[in-house]
Parts: structure tokens; sequence; C-alpha cells
């Protein structure tokens, strides 16, 4: 999709997963920089980031996107709670 044809929420949503995926990769870079692992958060961002973008056309998969959202956030916070 071009940029200066999308939503403003798309291109929020592009923007926010961009970040989780650039803090990512700086965490695989640089494994001493976090105390906890970044993945599962990356994923949850992403996969939220996903669910607005298909939010109108493809309701369904929206919500099944938001389900392993949930799931995701549910890790780290099992994670953090290890801690």
């Amino acid at each position: 999709m071009n940029w200066k044809n999308m939503p403003i929420s798309h291109k929020i949503a592009t923007v926010i997963a961009g970040i989780a995926v650039v803090i990512w990769a700086i965490a695989h870079l640089k494994p001493d920089l976090f105390p906890v692992d970044p993945s599962y958060f990356a994923i949850a961002v992403v996969t939220l980031c996903e669910a607005v973008v298909c939010w109108k056309e493809k309701r369904k998969w929206a919500y099944l996107l938001i389900a392993a959202a949930v799931i995701s956030i549910a890790c780290v916070i099992l994670e953090l709670m290890l801690l």
C-alpha cells in the first residue's frame, strides 16, 4: 500500500511496529543491553499493529491477531514475574 494513501491509523501502526522491530534487532545485536528478552514483546506489538491494519477488511483475522497478541503479552508478563 502506498504511504500517501494509507489512513493515519495504519501509518501509526506501521511506525510503532517498525520501532518494535528495531528494538528487537538491537537486543539481538547486543544481548546484554536488556535484562529480559524483548522478543515476546516485539511479537505482541507487531501483531497488534497488524490487527489494526486488518480491522476493516478482515475482521475475523484481526480478532485472531488480537488473541495472539494477548497470548504474547501473557508470556511477557510471565517472564517478568520470573525475574
